[in-house]
């Protein structure tokens, strides 16, 4: 369920803020996750991800909209096998020897976990930013707040996984930076009941939570405004 989208954000033109400078960012589209193959396969995430009305599917729907409006693209993935090439800090050593130490996979097996799915792959476009963040914020290590202001961005259009996780901290990262970010709740996942409370958290605090439904009908308004001013302008 996505929460109501809180009578704080009730004042936002969405349709402007979707028409106007504003990219597409989704996290974590890879195979360790919406893959049954994948290592964190015992989270559940990937069942019914791909069905009407599932997370994966949605994010599909929401990214067909954004490249009808000229969006910018951006895919993060995680890579959590970073920390044990390349650990930060002896917290970090630790951490990931912790999570990794039962994994049995190769350095290709491990390539192909942090890799984007087939059905992301085959929407892909040379112009799409396709980045591997090796920390907890898509901000830190990759250049995407670089890109995104060569691009001239302010709306950030977020989905994917895991919502408790990449998803909040992007959110929370990217108001920090003076980015508006609106998250499509039934386009991201995690597990329950963590999914739900994340989203309510971040609909009461820091960015507007709303359906892909909702998503998509700003976006579309906003390119049938566009497409009228052009006809007025050429009558």
């Amino acid at each position: 369920m996505v929460p109501r989208t809180h009578e704080q954000w009730q004042a936002l033109d969405f349709k402007r803020l979707f028409a106007g400078r504003a990219a597409f960012l989704n996290m974590d589209a890879q195979n360790s996750i919406l893959s049954p193959e994948g290592c964190l396969t015992h989270e559940g995430i990937w069942r019914g991800a791909r069905e009407e009305g599932g997370s994966f599917s949605n994010i599909l729907k929401l990214a067909h909209a954004a490249r009808r409006a000229g969006m910018h693209f951006a895919w993060l993935r995680y890579d959590r096998f970073i920390g044990e090439k390349e650990p930060t800090n002896e917290m970090d050593r630790v951490q990931y020897h912790y999570w990794n130490k039962a994994y049995a996979g190769d350095r290709t097996r491990k390539d192909w976990e942090c890799d984007l799915v087939p059905e992301v792959k085959a929407i892909l476009r040379e112009e799409d930013r396709n980045l591997v963040y090796p920390g907890w914020s898509v901000f830190t290590g990759t250049g995407l707040d670089r890109w995104l202001k060569q691009w001239g961005v302010e709306t950030l259009l977020i989905s994917g996984y895991h919502t408790d996780w990449c998803v909040e901290m992007c959110t929370r990262h990217a108001r920090e930076l003076g980015y508006m970010p609106v998250v499509v709740g039934d386009a991201c996942g995690s597990t329950q009941p963590l999914h739900g409370q994340t989203l309510e958290q971040l609909n009461s605090c820091y960015a507007p939570v709303i359906t892909t439904q909702a998503a998509i009908g700003y976006i579309e308004a906003g390119l049938r405004s566009d497409q009228k001013q052009m006809a007025g302008a050429t009558a």
